[in-house]
């Protein structure tokens, strides 16, 4: 009796191995999720070219499927999904702070098993930027824990009216008041401060009727654009730069105290003076998103702008911008010789519950090839790896590929920590009120670090 029962079980471990087999010749498809733009569509379309791949060298086809959703709302639905565990994404796009609140929840796998077993997967790793590597792939910060590799790596950047400030008329009159020159060049923007783009905003905003590079104007012309909307992290965004050129911060790093430091003096003085740019800015501008800021830019109605240089790529493609050959993007001002961003950029990480470690790793070693790398930087995507980064062909690749480079190593990431949302949710609201006029920023950012130690406390950092 006991030897049918083995040879019974023998033979059903056997069919399962068999239909295994066979369903992994059939095919495999995998599920993957990420935010609704460009960078995400231009990954989607390449990696239609991984199924042939997959068949070549593991023997059987494998497809991507991308459920892309809208940025806005992309957070809630991913966590959403991944509470209910339907669907059962293989991978996703994770903005680079969710990935503590996914590895703490356990719905991601670490890495370090497979690169430790793996060198290809391990010289991957090695192969990306520091900063980029520490911020996409490492949770805890600092710390040599994998979580994720780079999808699309972003830093901001300053896009500006190149024909503007190359004519002459207008230079000679800029400098004939201000007692300074425009600046021209890439290299001259990387010394540019933020009292100097002040006054290229107020000496460029001009009224209907008025003259622009020898132009009437048909209607009135502003010197700068930048995010203010209280959606998702688009204000807390473009502020943070001033923050911490101003030599602020948003917590203390080693004890995570926020009172005293969100609300230091520099960090007071620096939102002050992000709210006072407002007056050079066009109406309704203190409730712009990211799309609103590219729309200013391509509809002609302003000198400046500072947005994601991910999302820059529209704006030189003449059937959606009227000023496509008019560009350039540099890299964003400093203030008083400091000249430290606030990083973007998103990882790929594994979902827990993927039944296909192996197609998935296989496809990520797959992404990171030489080449797939350049046909996603080609195509206006942006790469982590070192090499591909520094390259002179990568440098010259677009309009705004020397001011990704240039920027990337003066990048600094914000919390990766499991209350990421609720520290941004609380930021986000009191910030808005300040920009809209119902509150001081002091009283901004006196009643957000007072809402943040909260939520600390509540999630136990302070014991």
């Amino acid at each position: 009796m006991m030897r049918s029962i083995r040879v019974r079980l023998l033979t059903a471990l056997c069919l399962v191995g068999v239909a295994v087999t066979a369903s992994a010749q059939d095919g495999v498809t995998l599920l993957m999720t990420g935010p609704d733009w460009g960078p995400v569509s231009l990954m989607t379309e390449i990696s239609k070219d991984f199924t042939a791949y997959a068949e070549e060298t593991l023997g059987y086809p494998v497809e991507i499927q991308v459920d892309p959703a809208p940025w806005g709302s992309y957070y809630e639905r991913l966590a959403a999904a991944l509470a209910a565990g339907t669907p059962t994404y293989d991978l996703f796009v994770s903005d680079s702070q969710w990935v503590g609140d996914f590895a703490d929840s356990g719905h991601i796998l670490q890495l370090n098993e497979h690169a430790d077993a793996d060198p290809e997967l391990q010289a991957i790793l090695d192969s990306i930027h520091p900063v980029l590597r520490g911020a996409y792939s490492a949770y805890p910060g600092g710390t040599e824990n994998w979580w994720g590799f780079p999808q699309e790596a972003d830093v901001q950047g300053f896009i500006v009216r190149a024909d503007l400030f190359g004519h002459e008329g207008e230079r000679a009159a800029f400098e004939a008041e201000y007692g300074h020159a425009l600046p021209l060049t890439a290299d001259d923007w990387n010394s540019v401060e933020w009292k100097q783009a002040q006054d290229y905003a107020e000496f460029f905003t001009r009224s209907q009727g008025e003259m622009l590079a020898g132009d009437e104007l048909a209607d009135d012309f502003y010197g700068l654009s930048l995010a203010y909307s209280k959606t998702y992290d688009y204000g807390t965004m473009a502020w943070l730069q001033l923050l911490y050129n101003w030599g602020g911060a948003i917590w203390d790093w080693d004890t995570r105290r926020v009172d005293g430091i969100l609300n230091s003096p520099e960090a007071v003085a620096s939102l002050e003076y992000h709210i006072d740019l407002l007056k050079y800015q066009p109406p309704g501008a203190a409730n712009y998103d990211l799309d609103a800021v590219n729309n200013a830019v391509a509809q002609g109605l302003v000198a400046m702008a500072c947005n994601w240089i991910a999302v820059a790529p529209p704006l030189f493609d003449p059937a959606v911008s009227k000023v496509a050959d008019k560009l350039m993007v540099v890299v964003p001002p400093g203030h008083d010789g400091k000249r430290v961003y606030n990083l973007g950029g998103q990882p790929f990480v594994v979902g827990s519950k993927t039944q296909h470690v192996k197609e998935v790793l296989a496809y990520i070693k797959w992404w990171f090839q030489p080449e797939q790398q350049l046909r996603f930087a080609r195509g206006g995507g942006l790469p982590a790896t070192t090499t591909l980064i520094g390259s002179d062909e990568f440098k010259a690749l677009s309009p705004w590929t020397r001011a990704f480079a240039d920027a990337v190593p003066l990048q600094q990431d914000v919390w990766k920590h499991p209350a990421f949302f609720e520290l941004l949710t609380a930021q986000q609201e009191e910030f808005h009120k300040a920009v809209t006029g119902s509150q001081t920023a002091k009283e901004a950012l006196d009643n957000a670090a007072r809402r943040q130690e909260t939520i600390l406390e509540d999630w136990g950092e302070y014991d």
